[in-house]
C-alpha cells in the first residue's frame, strides 16, 4: 500500500536535504513503497501550511497512494513507524533530546507529522485554508476530526467532588481586599494560593493577547493569570519596572491549584500547578563590574500608590482593560512565608480539610494572614476564614455549585510512540510570553471565537475550496517538487 509523504515548504533547503535521506532510508528499512510531494509556497503572502498541505494532497490522491502523511520538513525520524492506520494518528510523539530546541507533546497537540488514510482525509474536507502564518491549522484539523465522529482517544481528567463557589461575568464581577500593605508588606515573603476554572476562551478581536485574571495586585500587575495561549501565569515586577513570569506549558482548561511564591529571602518567585513544580526564576540583574559579570537581587515593586488588590480582574478601574476573569474562584489565600513543596502537594490532595487545619504534611494553617472559601459569603461580604479580619466586598459576583465529579472529557488523537530530531529553525509561534506574529493572534480568534464554537461551516473550507495556482512541477522517480501561488 503505497504512502504519500507531503512537506509544506518555503526556504529550508539544509533542511530538505538531511529529511530527503533520512526519510527515504526509514521508509526502505520498513520496505513501505512511497512518493515524496514538496509543496514549495513561492509568493510573499504568510505561509500558508494547511493550503499547502492540501494540494499535496490531490497530488498524491492522483499518484495512486492509498495514505498519507503531513509531515514538516525539520522534524528527522530516527525511530517512527510510517505503516498504514485505519484512523487519523499522530506520530510526532517523542523527540531527541536538545537542550536549544523544546517541544511538548500536550493533550490535542496534533501537528507536525499526521497520518490519514486518503478517503478519512477527504471525508473532513481537508485542512482548512484560511490559516495563515503560524499556528492552529493543527487545531482545526484535530477539530475536524472531532465533528465528523472520527475515532478519536479520549483522556479523561477525573475530579470527584462539588464546590460551591463564586461565578465572575468577565465582564464587571471582582473581589476588593483594601488592605494590601497590612497583607503585603514587600519585605517577608508570601505564598499566594489560588483554586478555579475558568470558562471556555473566547479572544478579543481588539487585543494582542487575553489575559484572564485571577489574582492582582495592580498597576504594574503581580497576577495569578490563564490566558488564551492556553497558560497559566504568574507574574510580578521589580522596583526598576521589569517583569518576572513563569508560565506553564499548554494545558487544558480544568479545575486547577496554583501556588505563587515569592520567596524576597532568595529573591526568587515559584510556581506551582496542582502541586507540581513548574519552575522559577530570579528576581535581579547582572552588570559589568572590573571586567566580570556581578549579579545582584532587586527588591519587588513595592506598590506604595496602591490600596486595594482584586480577585476576578487585573483592575476594575481600568474597564475593559481590566483583563477580566470569566468562570468560578473557589479558595484563595495568602500565607506569610513560602510553603514547602511538600504543603503544597499536600494542598492540591486535600479534598476534607479546610486550610485553616493542618494535615498530612501542611503545618502552616497558622500562617495564613487571609483565607476565603468563596461558598462563604454573608450580605455579598467575603469572610476572611483566617480570623484577621480581612472581610472583602463582592461586586456583580454569585454564588454557583460546580459539579466538578462530571469527569472532564479530553479528545486527542490516536498516537505511535517516535523518536525524531528536530532541527533547529527561527521561532515562529510562542516567544517572550507572546505571539511573534499578528497573524496567529487571528488564526487564534479564529479557531476560539468561531470555529471551536461550531460557527463556521467545514464543509465551506478546505479541499473543496483549495485554489492556487501551479508555476513549477520537478519531478525525480518518487519525488515530486510543486511551486505555487496562493
Amino acid at each position: 500500500m503505497k504512502l504519500g509523504i507531503i512537506v509544506p515548504y518555503r526556504n529550508r533547503e539544509a533542511h530538505l536535504k538531511m529529511f530527503r535521506e533520512s526519510l527515504d532510508a526509514a521508509l526502505k528499512k520498513q520496505e513501505i513503497p512511497y512518493e515524496l510531494i514538496v509543496v514549495e509556497q513561492l509568493d510573499d503572502k504568510p505561509f500558508n501550511r494547511g493550503k499547502l498541505l492540501n494540494i499535496g494532497f490531490e497530488r498524491a490522491k492522483k499518484l495512486g497512494c492509498k495514505y498519507v502523511a503531513f509531515h514538516d520538513v525539520d522534524m528527522i525520524p530516527i525511530k517512527v513507524d510510517y505503516s498504514y492506520s485505519e484512523t487519523p494518528t499522530h506520530l510526532a510523539t517523542g523527540f531527541e533530546d536538545n537542550p536549544n530546541i523544546k517541544r511538548i507533546v500536550f493533550d490535542e497537540y496534533f501537528g507536525g507529522i499526521t497520518m490519514f488514510p486518503v478517503s478519512t482525509f477527504e471525508q473532513i474536507n481537508g485542512y482548512s485554508n484560511e490559516y495563515w502564518g503560524w499556528g492552529f491549522e493543527d487545531d482545526d484539523l484535530l477539530y475536524r476530526c472531532k465533528y465528523a465522529g472520527l475515532s478519536l482517544d479520549k483522556k479523561t481528567i477525573k475530579s470527584d467532588d462539588k464546590v460551591k463557589g463564586l461565578y465572575f461575568n468577565g465582564k464587571n464581577s471582582y473581589v476588593e481586599i483594601d488592605k494590601l500593605h497590612d497583607i503585603f508588606d514587600f519585605k517577608n515573603s508570601r505564598t499566594i494560593l489560588a483554586k478555579f476554572k475558568s470558562d471556555d476562551i473566547i479572544c478579543n478581536p481588539n487585543k494582542e493577547w487575553d489575559d484572564y485574571t485571577i489574582f492582582s495586585i495592580p498597576g504594574y500587575d503581580t497576577n495569578i493569570s490563564f490566558n488564551s495561549f492556553k497558560r497559566y501565569k504568574v507574574e510580578t515586577w521589580d522596583s526598576d519596572d521589569n517583569v518576572y513570569s513563569i508560565n506553564s506549558e499548554i494545558a487544558s482548561n480544568s479545575y486547577v491549584n496554583i501556588v505563587f511564591n515569592l520567596d524576597f529571602l532568595n529573591g526568587k518567585i515559584s510556581m506551582y500547578k496542582d502541586g507540581e513544580f513548574i519552575g522559577e526564576t530570579t528576581i535581579s540583574r547582572t552588570y559589568n563590574r572590573d571586567g566580570k559579570e556581578v549579579k545582584q537581587f532587586c527588591k519587588i515593586k513595592d506598590y506604595k500608590d496602591e490600596a486595594s488588590f482584586f480577585l476576578g480582574c487585573g483592575d476594575p478601574y481600568r474597564n475593559e482593560d481590566g483583563n477580566w476573569f470569566k468562570g468560578v474562584i473557589k479558595e484563595f489565600a495568602v500565607y506569610d512565608g513560602v510553603l514547602s513543596a511538600s504543603e503544597i502537594k499536600a494542598i492540591s490532595e486535600n479534598k476534607m480539610y479546610p486550610l485553616t487545619e493542618n494535615f498530612k504534611q501542611y503545618k502552616s494553617s497558622e500562617k495564613l494572614l487571609c483565607y476565603y472559601d468563596t461558598s462563604i459569603t454573608r450580605n455579598r461580604t467575603l469572610i476572611d476564614l483566617s480570623g484577621n479580619g480581612y472581610d472583602a466586598i463582592t461586586k456583580q459576583t454569585h454564588l454557583v455549585e460546580m459539579d466538578i465529579s462530571d469527569e472532564l472529557d479530553v479528545y486527542v488523537p490516536k498516537r505511535r510512540k517516535s523518536l525524531i530530531k528536530l532541527l533547529s529553525h527561527r521561532e515562529n509561534g510562542y516567544d517572550g510570553g507572546k505571539w511573534k506574529n499578528r497573524t496567529t493572534r487571528q488564526n487564534q480568534i479564529r479557531f476560539f471565537n468561531n470555529i471551536s464554537r461550531n460557527l463556521t461551516n467545514i464543509e465551506l473550507d478546505g479541499l473543496s475550496t483549495c485554489k492556487y495556482k501551479l508555476l513549477n512541477e520537478a519531478t525525480v522517480k518518487n519525488y515530486h517538487f510543486l511551486s505555487v501561488l496562493l
